[in-house]
C-alpha cells in the first residue's frame, strides 16, 4: 500500500510540474527562482494532502483513492504500446490524464447533481493558486485592478489560467464524466484522443471480471444507502440500460422498409479501439447481468449495516 501511494505521489508531482511549465508559457518570464520553486512544491504537496483527505471521506465506498489508482492503471494500459486509436500522446497530454484522474471525483456527494462541475471548479482553484504563486505579485496586482471584490479577482485568475491548453483539457475531462456515454461517443467521432482515453479509463471497471464488477456494484449501493431499496433498484437499472448500445427499428433507419427488423446501431460503451477490445464484451455482460438482478430486486454484493452479505455471493466478502 505504501509503495502504491508513493508511486501515486510521484505521478502527481511530475504532472503538476508539467502543468506549472505550461502555465509559465502564459508569461514572458519562463524561469522560476529557487524561493518561488520551493513555494510551488509546498503548494503541490499541500494540495495532494487535501485531495487525499477528500477521497478518504467516510461515505465513499467506491469513489475513493483506490478508484483514482485504478483509473491511472487503466490509463497506463491504454497508453502502453501507443494504440493507433489513441495516437502519440505528448508528455503534456499524459499529465492532463493523470491530473484529470486525481480531480475528476474529488468532490463527491451522492445527493448532489453538480459533483463534476464542483470538481472542475476545485481544479481551477488549484491551477489559479499555482499561477498566483508563480507570477506573484504581477497577477495579484492585475486582480486588484479589476475591482475591490475578491470574487472578481478570483474569476479573473480562473479566466487567465484557461488560456493554458492543459487547464482546459483537464477541465473538459472532468466535466465530461457527467455524461459518460454520449461524451465518449462524441470524443471518438471528433478524434479527441485525450478525452476518449480518459473516459475509457474511468469506465474500465465495467469491463472487469464479474467478481470485481459485483464488488463495485455493491460499493455503489453503499454510497446510495439513503435511497429506498426498491427505488434504487429501479433507477440504477434504468441508468445501466442507458450505458448499453442501442437497438433501433429498421423502419426508423429506412422509412421505405415495410418490416421492422431490429438493427444494431454502431454505438459502443468505450471510445478507443483498445478499450473496446479489452473491456467492451465483458462490460456488456456485466451490465446486462446487474440489470437483470436489479429487475428481480437483487443487488450484487449488497451488505447489511454490520457488513455481512445479504445475498449468498462468496466473491462479495471482500471490498474493492
Amino acid at each position: 500500500m505504501m509503495e502504491r501511494m508513493e508511486s501515486l505521489g510521484n505521478r502527481w508531482q511530475s504532472s503538476v510540474g508539467c502543468l506549472i511549465n505550461e502555465l509559465c508559457l502564459l508569461s514572458s518570464a519562463t524561469t522560476v527562482d529557487d524561493e518561488r520553486q520551493q513555494a510551488l512544491d509546498a503548494q503541490s504537496h499541500s494540495w495532494l494532502d487535501k485531495i487525499s483527505k477528500l477521497y478518504a471521506e467516510p461515505h465513499r465506498a467506491y469513489h475513493n483513492m483506490t478508484h483514482v489508482q485504478d483509473v491511472i492503471a487503466s490509463l497506463d494500459f491504454l497508453l502502453d504500446g501507443r494504440d493507433v486509436s489513441i495516437g502519440a500522446l505528448t508528455t503534456n497530454e499524459e499529465s492532463v490524464l493523470i491530473l484529470a484522474a486525481f480531480f475528476h471525483d474529488v468532490v463527491y456527494n451522492p445527493k448532489s447533481s453538480t459533483n463534476e462541475k464542483d470538481s472542475a471548479d476545485l481544479f481551477l482553484q488549484f491551477a489559479s493558486e499555482l499561477t498566483k504563486t508563480r507570477f506573484y505579485p504581477t497577477l495579484k496586482q492585475q486582480e486588484e485592478g479589476i475591482s475591490g471584490d475578491d470574487n472578481d479577482g478570483q474569476a479573473y485568475t480562473q479566466q487567465y489560467v484557461r488560456n493554458c491548453k492543459m487547464v482546459t483539457q483537464i477541465e473538459e475531462c472532468i466535466i465530461a464524466t457527467a455524461t459518460h456515454i454520449s461524451s465518449a461517443e462524441s470524443a471518438h467521432e471528433m478524434q479527441n484522443h485525450t478525452l476518449a482515453t480518459f473516459l475509457d479509463a474511468d469506465m474500465s471497471i465495467l469491463g472487469k471480471d464479474v467478481d470485481v464488477y459485483d464488488k463495485y456494484a455493491g460499493c455503489i449501493r453503499r454510497e446510495y444507502e439513503f435511497v429506498e431499496r426498491e427505488m434504487y433498484c429501479e433507477k440504477r437499472a434504468d441508468i445501466l440500460e442507458s450505458f448499453l448500445p442501442l437497438i433501433v427499428e429498421a423502419d426508423e433507419v429506412n422509412t421505405s422498409s415495410k418490416s421492422a427488423i431490429p438493427v444494431k446501431r454502431h454505438a459502443f460503451i468505450y471510445a478507443t479501439e483498445k478499450a473496446r477490445q479489452q473491456w467492451e464484451e465483458q462490460a456488456r455482460k456485466n451490465l446486462k447481468n446487474e440489470i437483470e438482478m436489479l429487475r428481480r430486486g437483487i443487488i450484487p454484493c449488497e451488505t447489511q449495516k454490520d457488513g455481512s452479505c445479504i445475498q449468498e455471493q462468496p466473491h462479495c466478502t471482500s471490498q474493492l
